[in-house]
């Protein structure tokens, strides 16, 4: 697929062993270390299209089958937990709906935190797991409630996310909620997602993802729109561990919304972003058939013209506009890239790109610069690091593209 344009990449389809060895991987139970439980689920007791608010630390009964039952569960409390033991949950033939499989989010507009979920694998739904707040940003917005560590105190916060599988999700298959923070995802498999495959909310930060497989999302109709980790204005996580295979747009994309839909108050996430996706590492990770590996302030040369945003106007003609971007300090060490378009690129200052190793069916490892970025006041990316990568039959002068004005401000070892 390396030699396609991404107009012309298509779902992902198995086709090697290393894609499937991906799909093998994950088992259906394993032991998540939860508190032991004080509920058993009895699933023969449920009923389709049942939601089901989970108490305490709650386990589903043994050899649990959940499959086009349209069953959905709710954690509203701290110090819970759900233990689905490798029950596969998916949703009727006439369910339309796009609520979620399993949700946390508090009862009222404080934090919880302390939650789990374990050994559930989900097939459709809107999201296979979401976690927000009680209520919506742009109601929050409108009440004054605007600055980070405010909205941070009223989020759910320290959750645990173990051997959880989302598969053909309508939207993102698991989604972190604004100002979310402390969640940790650790041997999820994230496949077929409508749009993004794992997003990061604005004002989202300090999460880890580690031993996770991404496969074939964010081709929404066919079209690869979308990628496998967005990180829209989060902050502090840790990426690693991880295998990208053939998603849509890409495999982890770093960006600030540029306050999309600013006139529409009633949209739900209606709030300006003040953060950059900044102080993230990625590291460890295997990228395999993309279009791109990693994009720093991949909005950055955009043209955003539909998203009618409302901050950070760079530059405006009558079929275009460009926003400034944001994505800070951040770091791409040791990851190995296979068979991809481009490997890294970067559109915003203080990239440490350090340790990678670039297969020979890398079309371009590293891309520097940006010219929308040099129209405004903050000028030609600056402060990017190279080190120790490493790139096979290529010299260095084939490997990393800089463009002119941000090559004296980029040190390469």
């Amino acid at each position: 697929m390396s030699g396609l344009t991404a107009c012309e990449r298509l779902p992902f389809a198995s086709t090697n062993a290393s894609s499937d060895k991906a799909h093998s991987k994950q088992s259906l139970m394993i032991d998540a270390k939860l508190p032991k439980a004080t509920t058993i689920i009895d699933c023969e007791q449920l009923t389709p299209k049942q939601i089901v608010k989970v108490q305490g630390h709650s386990t589903l009964s043994s050899s649990c089958d959940l499959t086009e039952q349209s069953i959905r569960f709710e954690l509203n409390d701290s110090y819970s937990s759900l233990d689905c033991q490798g029950a596969r949950l998916s949703t009727m033939a006439d369910d339309q709906s796009t609520a979620s499989a399993i949700t946390i989010k508090p009862k009222t507009d404080s934090a919880i935190e302390d939650i789990a979920v374990a050994n559930c694998h989900v097939d459709g739904y809107g999201h296979a797991l979401h976690i927000r707040q009680y209520s919506q940003p742009n109601q929050r917005y409108v009440r004054g409630f605007i600055d980070p560590a405010a909205n941070r105190a009223l989020a759910p916060r320290n959750i645990r996310v173990v051997n959880v599988t989302s598969r053909n999700s309508i939207n993102s298959g698991m989604f972190v909620g604004d100002h979310v923070h402390g969640i940790t995802f650790d041997k999820v498999r994230i496949q077929n997602a409508g749009t993004v495959g794992l997003y990061l909310e604005f004002g989202s930060r300090d999460n880890v993802i580690k031993n996770s497989v991404f496969i074939g999302n964010g081709f929404r109709t066919f079209k690869p729109n979308r990628e496998a980790i967005a990180v829209d204005s989060s902050s502090n996580n840790l990426i690693e561990n991880n295998q990208f295979i053939h998603n849509g747009a890409g495999s982890i994309l770093l960006y600030r919304n540029c306050f999309e839909h600013a006139a529409d108050p009633t949209r739900g996430n209606h709030f300006k972003r003040t953060e950059s996706s900044r102080d993230n590492i990625i590291r460890h990770n295997i990228f395999q058939d993309e279009p791109v590996g990693v994009w720093v302030a991949s909005r950055q040369s955009r043209n955003l013209k539909g998203f009618a945003c409302g901050a950070y106007l760079v530059k405006q003609t009558p079929f275009a506009s460009y926003h400034l971007d944001s994505a800070k300090d951040n770091q791409i060490i040791s990851n190995r890239f296979e068979q991809v378009e481009q490997g890294i690129i970067v559109e915003d200052d203080g990239t440490l790109i350090s340790g990678n190793q670039f297969a020979i069916d890398v079309n371009l490892p590293i891309n520097i610069g940006s010219e929308i970025r040099e129209e405004s006041a903050a000028g030609a990316i600056k402060g990017t690091l190279i080190k120790d990568n490493t790139f096979t039959d290529k010299t260095i002068e084939q490997a990393i593209k800089i463009r002119d004005a941000s090559k004296t401000a980029t040190e390469i070892r």
